[in-house]
């Protein structure tokens, strides 16, 4: 298959790992968020995701207040 007719769906959900690593903070500062109710989280199974559109709101929420 082609490389640019390759379907590239948007991210839905995050790990922490995955979302720590792109924001440049520590897992344990996301787990403490998401402690906080600062975060949305959801579980599925064992692992923790947290949902793309609760990670804008977060952000959003969280430049909101540095401004």
């Amino acid at each position: 298959m082609d490389q640019e007719k390759q379907f590239h769906a948007p991210k839905l959900g995050w790990t922490l790992e995955e979302l720590a690593r792109s924001l440049g903070v520590s897992v344990p500062f996301l787990r403490l968020e998401v402690k906080r109710g600062r975060l949305k989280a959801a579980h599925l199974g064992r692992r923790v995701v947290l949902l793309d559109s609760d990670v804008q709101r977060y952000l959003v929420e969280a430049s909101d207040k540095a401004a």
